[in-house]
Order: C-alpha cells, then sequence, then structure tokens
C-alpha cells in the first residue's frame, strides 16, 4: 500500500515537472525544432534545411513596406556654393616616386654629362660601354628633368678656350666646365658582368632564344669640385629579357642593360637634386648679359636670378679634397628679357653693375 502511494506522489511530481518544462520551453527560438503539420507559419525568412531539420535565420516578421511615392518632375540640381572667401582648392600630391623639391628645381634642369663607361666584361669587342652610356641619355632625357650635354660638344667648347686636358674625367676639366658652361654633374660608370644563356627554341625550329645579365655602376661625380658623390650599382634579372630570332643575342642584352639602370635612375635623379642650379655669363653686351641657359633650362621671360662673385674653392688640408665652393659676394639681381637659340638667354640688370663673365648666376628662389 506505501508502495503505490509512494509511486503516485513520484508520478505527480515529474508530471508538473514536465508541465514547468513545456511552459519554459514555449519561448526558445525554433533552431533544429522539426515542423509538424498544424505548426503556424513561419515568417519568411532564409532557411538552411539539415537533415530534415530547418535552421531559420531572422525569423522577425519584415516591416511592413510603405507604397512608394509618386514620382515627381526632376528639379535641376541646386547651384554649387561659392567657396568662402580665403579657401584655396587643394594641390594635388606629387608621384610617390618623385621627392619633394624646392620650387627652382621643378623648373630649372641640371646639365649632365655623360662619359663612356668602362667595360669590363668578357666581351671586349663589343662596344658594350659606349652602348651602357648612350641608353643612360636617352632615359635621362625622357625624364624632362635634366639637360645632357654631350661629351664630344663639351670637348671642342673646352678647347675652344684654349684649355689643355687629357680627357672630361679630369677633375680640372670638370672644373673648368663648371665655371665656363655651367655644367652641374658628370655621370661614368663600369659594365663588370654580362652573362648570357642561349639555346634553340624546339628540336624542329633553328630561332634561337636568349636572355641575359648584367650588372653596372653608374658614378655621380660633382663637376664644382671634381668629387664623387655617389655610386649605384644595378643588376638585371635574367627574366624579362627573353628576345627570340635574329640578334637575340644583343637584344637580350640591351634590355638587361635596361633593367641595371633603370633599377637606380630614380635614386640617381634625387641624388642630382642636392646639387644647386647654376649657370655661367657667356657675354656681356652693353646692358644685355648673355646667359649660358635658355629655354631647355627652364628659364622663362620675366625670371630673376642673381649674380655672385665667384667664391673661394676650400681644400682639405689632409685629404687636399675639395670641401666646395663658398659663396661670393652679391652682385646684383638681373631679370630674363629673351630666350634665344637652343638653350641661352639675354638678361638685364634690376639690381647692381660691375658683372664680370667669371660670375655665378643662381635663382633667386630659395
Amino acid at each position: 500500500m506505501m508502495t503505490t502511494k509512494g509511486n503516485l506522489r513520484l508520478l505527480l511530481v515529474l508530471t508538473t515537472m514536465a508541465l514547468f518544462l513545456l511552459a519554459s520551453c514555449s519561448s526558445i527560438p525554433l533552431i533544429g525544432k522539426k515542423k509538424k503539420e498544424g505548426d503556424k507559419d513561419i515568417p519568411a525568412g532564409k532557411t538552411v534545411t539539415i537533415e530534415g531539420m530547418e535552421q531559420i535565420k531572422g525569423v522577425n516578421p519584415p516591416k511592413t513596406e510603405a507604397p512608394p511615392p509618386s514620382k515627381k518632375p526632376s528639379t535641376p540640381p541646386p547651384a554649387s556654393r561659392k567657396e568662402p572667401p580665403g579657401r584655396v582648392a587643394s594641390v594635388p600630391t606629387r608621384p610617390f616616386s618623385s621627392p619633394i623639391l624646392p620650387l627652382f628645381q621643378m623648373g630649372f634642369k641640371k646639365k649632365v654629362v655623360v662619359l663612356d663607361f668602362e667595360n669590363k666584361t668578357t666581351y671586349q669587342e663589343e662596344k658594350i660601354g659606349e652602348t651602357a652610356a648612350k641608353r643612360l641619355v636617352d632615359k635621362l632625357e625622357a625624364t624632362q628633368r635634366v639637360v645632357t650635354i654631350d661629351q664630344a660638344v663639351l670637348s671642342e667648347m673646352l678647347k675652344k678656350e684654349g684649355f689643355a686636358f687629357e680627357n672630361l674625367s679630369e677633375a680640372s676639366a670638370m672644373k673648368r666646365a663648371y665655371q665656363s658652361f655651367g655644367v652641374q654633374a658628370f655621370l661614368s660608370g663600369i659594365v663588370t658582368d654580362v652573362s648570357i644563356l642561349s639555346s634553340k627554341a624546339s628540336e624542329a625550329s633553328e630561332e634561337e632564344v636568349s636572355f641575359a645579365t648584367s650588372k653596372l655602376e653608374i658614378r655621380l661625380i660633382d663637376a664644382s669640385t671634381g668629387n664623387l658623390l655617389k655610386t649605384f650599382v644595378g643588376r638585371s634579372p635574367i627574366f624579362g629579357t627573353k628576345e627570340a630570332g635574329e640578334y637575340s643575342r644583343s637584344k637580350a642584352v640591351l634590355r638587361a642593360i635596361d633593367f641595371s639602370l633603370e633599377e637606380n635612375l630614380e635614386s640617381l635623379l634625387r641624388q642630382l637634386d642636392y646639387l644647386d642650379w647654376t649657370t655661367s655669363i657667356a657675354k656681356i653686351e652693353g646692358e644685355n648679359i648673355y646667359l649660358n641657359a635658355g629655354k631647355l633650362s627652364g628659364l622663362r621671360i620675366g625670371d630673376t636670378l642673381e649674380i655672385y662673385e665667384p667664391g673661394k674653392e676650400i681644400i682639405h688640408p689632409v685629404t687636399q679634397m675639395s670641401l666646395g665652393w663658398t659663396t661670393g659676394q652679391l652682385k646684383g639681381v638681373v631679370k630674363v628679357t629673351e630666350l634665344f637659340g637652343v638653350d641661352a638667354a639675354i638678361a638685364k640688370a634690376v639690381q647692381g653693375s660691375g658683372f664680370d663673365l667669371k660670375d655665378v648666376v643662381k635663382s633667386t628662389i630659395r
């Protein structure tokens, strides 16, 4: 009898617990619950069925969409507001590869002489050094940031001045080119390694396919002192130099040289920007002052320039190397009034007098 009463009490407790659980589970989201017949429709939403189970995303009922407003005739866009006084439009940024330069360097170009490169490769019969120098001249001129002076032309001009020298690589010749013609820098170099790989395109074809690699050095020399400023070393990867057919070997070598030059071209131009822009006086006739720079160098009519005495070259007492030139006394200011020839100009004095052919002409913008 007692056992029967105990069983009834246990059944009553279990029933109560079951009812409690059913009541509490009525608010659990329908995730993983089988859909039975008679269940209320679930608001539309994305569902994923996995083995007969439905996983429902976004069970909240969709919002009642208001009817679209009646279309109104399009109205013209409001007139742009005028900028308040004092505001200036932003200037576009310079390319990442170009450094921020002083204003005058964006217009006035440096004069550079490229000397033949020394050929230290195993291909001594080929004019690889001369070819590398010519390719560098082409790339420099394409940047429109420098003026290249042909070395043969410069040699002839120095000889007409009566200046004796053996070759333009001498420091004395470079300094004279700086003082007389406003040359800022010389570039020389060495081709130290050229390797060529060639093979037939296929067994059935006689066409040759070639690859090449090269290594070369570019030396930047300050013309005012004859000092070496920096050496740039460039190497070319073998990929990208593939050439096929006639003269494939020569073409592959040219591509390799181009790769080696382009690797350091921007760094070379940035280093050139550290040199001051100067030019010289070619002739003084009455009030006309003829300058060794003009349209090609970036001068424009109306530009003002300062004229200084030559200054003094300082030689280090121990190394006997030139430390550079001091700035001489300011003698006056001139204004460009005419451009003529390929790269020459006429200026007239705005301030000062007593100018001389040995004076140094500089930009007024710092």
